[in-house]
């Protein structure tokens, strides 16, 4: 896998963990949030739209994924969010996906968290958050609400796909879906 870089997410307490960032309910929380400010995103837009979220509309599926490499940009992230009073996460992300790709410094802190299976662009709707409680109730997740190895990820997907097979067109959400290996970072 490789290492795709930074989340930062809106710090919500709901069990869920993983890279879902939707933040269209008060119980999910949002990625990238200070974009969606009117005082802050002419400073971090731009930034987003050019090196993090590009275009995913035109770019090819599962060629780039919404994840930020610049560590200067997140702790800028950081900084605003802190002066904000915003609590928030920072999540560093792996998929089978070649871009972006970073190394991480080999000291910096990192919880593994589980595995996520979610959208690769910037809001990351995942199957596990939205689906598993619902549709796939025998589907075990760990605390985090991930799934805990790629062994049991694969089995989900295996189970979704016959589902997918024996349901009609759109029972499930249908897009950009990939597996992702999830970390919290303390910086």
């Amino acid at each position: 896998m490789y290492v795709n870089g930074f989340i930062i997410q809106k710090a919500v307490n709901n069990g869920y963990r993983g890279v879902d960032g939707s933040g269209f309910s008060l119980n999910s929380g949002e990625n990238w949030y200070l974009n969606n400010n009117d005082d802050y995103r002419s400073q971090f837009e731009p930034f987003y739209e050019e090196h993090i979220g590009r275009d995913h509309w035109i770019l090819p599926s599962h060629t780039w994924v919404a994840a930020c490499t610049d560590l200067e940009y997140v702790r800028k992230y950081i900084l605003v969010s802190e002066e904000l009073g915003i609590k928030y996460r920072i999540l560093v992300v792996l998929t089978d996906i070649p871009a972006p790709s970073m190394e991480l410094d080999s000291n910096m802190k990192l919880e593994f968290l589980g595995y996520d299976y979610a959208y690769e662009n910037g809001d990351n709707y995942s199957a596990v958050y939205n689906e598993i409680p619902y549709v796939f109730p025998d589907i075990r997740l760990n605390n985090n609400g991930l799934i805990q190895t790629r062994e049991e990820m694969d089995a989900y997907l295996k189970q979704r796909e016959k589902f997918i097979d024996s349901h009609p067109k759109y029972t499930l959400e249908y897009g950009d879906f990939t597996v992702f290996k999830v970390f919290e970072a303390i910086l």
